[in-house]
């Protein structure tokens, strides 16, 4: 069985949608025999620096993305030297890519990229004019430096780096990201939970509206806070939750939703939770009506696409991947607008969504074709 040799900035217990992805993904190619060597951040000092779990060794260095940049050139050199069974890297974007190319060139190993999202112009968006165009070159910065192969997790995201950054198509390959439609399925969650947890938070005979994930700008959050006077003043029923992640804007944009919810006259009808566990995520899923996702540049839609299997309306946009990956009960707004998200939650309460064939992203159907890559000898 191969050596695989994982560069991540991130890994858990650092929460976000790349992280579950790769948490996953390294778990399940463990069990299959694969032996794997993570090198990967310590934003927790906490966290012990080198750690063995069956197949898996894990080697920690930094304090966060920057030092671990520096520091994982030459901790990855040392694993390389010590370990020269290893025959593959995969890297992710965006900082250990360029550790992974330059340290497959140097030690003649295979190296894999996995492309979540090719931002581009649409950083002017999202940062201050002269930061946008830093962030811009460190993004061409980063894809100047050749891998043997760039997974893209959706068509828009291999479309992107084959038009943006002039990648040849032989080395471009379309691998979704799995979704775990076991865990993410209503039948996981039985009714009579569902009503307990109703009962226990006097949510009974309310209706019920969710955004869960990161609070980055990218994810249009701002626009949905803008809305909550509007949305809760047109749906007297309505409770408004919240479930982030913790990002750096945290702080301040829980203070900008309380004080949107004043506005309202009914702040004890919009509730933030701090980032649930997956297994009460998944029951707080299921006990909603729906699900807000108004995001402005998505390489995938882990949110999107979890939201879905589990069979709730879907208030999403039009943008970047997401048509590529929502099915089911799906509402489609105008991206940028708070007023279109009142009228999305509107279109949902009269019945009119649109209804989108089933789409299979199964977890085993990716780590199959993530096996054909390590097999192939290109």
């Amino acid at each position: 069985m191969k050596q695989l040799f994982f560069i991540l900035d991130f890994c858990p217990p650092h929460r976000g949608g790349i992280e579950n992805v790769f948490e996953n993904t390294i778990s399940r190619l463990c069990k299959k025999g694969y032996h794997i060597t993570l090198l990967t951040s310590r934003f927790d000092p906490k966290l012990k620096k080198s750690e063995q779990q069956d197949n898996l060794t894990i080697h920690r260095i930094g304090k966060g993305r920057s030092s671990f940049f520096w520091k994982a050139f030459r901790a990855g050199a040392k694993i390389l030297r010590n370990n020269p069974e290893i025959e593959i890297i995969h890297t992710s974007t965006y900082t250990s890519a360029i550790i992974g190319s330059v340290l497959g060139f140097l030690f003649k190993k295979k190296r894999i990229l996995t492309v979540h999202e090719i931002f581009w112009a649409l950083r002017a968006s999202f940062k201050p004019r002269y930061s946008s165009w830093i962030w811009k070159l460190c993004e061409w910065l980063i894809f100047c430096f050749p891998q043997e192969v760039y997974a893209c997790v959706s068509l828009y995201t291999l479309n992107s780096l084959r038009t943006r950054y002039g990648i040849k198509d032989q080395k471009l390959q379309l691998l979704y990201n799995g979704v775990d439609t076991e865990f993410w399925s209503k039948e996981q969650v039985k009714e009579n939970t569902i009503k307990e947890r109703k009962q226990k938070y006097q949510r009974e005979g309310k209706y019920l509206m969710l955004y869960y994930g990161h609070s980055g700008i990218t994810k249009g959050i701002d626009y949905l806070v803008q809305a909550i006077p509007e949305l809760l003043q047109a749906n007297p029923d309505a409770i408004l939750i919240f479930n982030l992640i913790h990002a750096k804007r945290d702080h301040l944009l829980r203070k900008t939703i309380k004080q949107q919810a004043k506005k309202s006259w009914s702040p004890d009808r919009v509730v933030i939770f701090d980032g649930r566990e997956v297994d009460k995520l998944r029951e707080l899923v299921a006990c909603v009506d729906l699900v807000i996702a108004p995001s402005l540049a998505e390489g995938f839609g882990s949110v999107h696409s979890e939201a879905c299997a589990m069979e709730k309306i879907l208030i999403t946009t039009q943008l970047a991947a997401i048509p590529e990956v929502v099915s089911g009960k799906v509402i489609f707004i105008q991206p940028r607008s708070a007023s279109a998200i009142v009228q999305g939650v509107e279109r949902a309460r009269t019945g009119s969504i649109e209804a989108i064939a089933q789409k299979d992203f199964s977890r085993e159907k990716n780590i199959q074709q993530l096996e054909q890559l390590y097999s192939d000898p290109s």
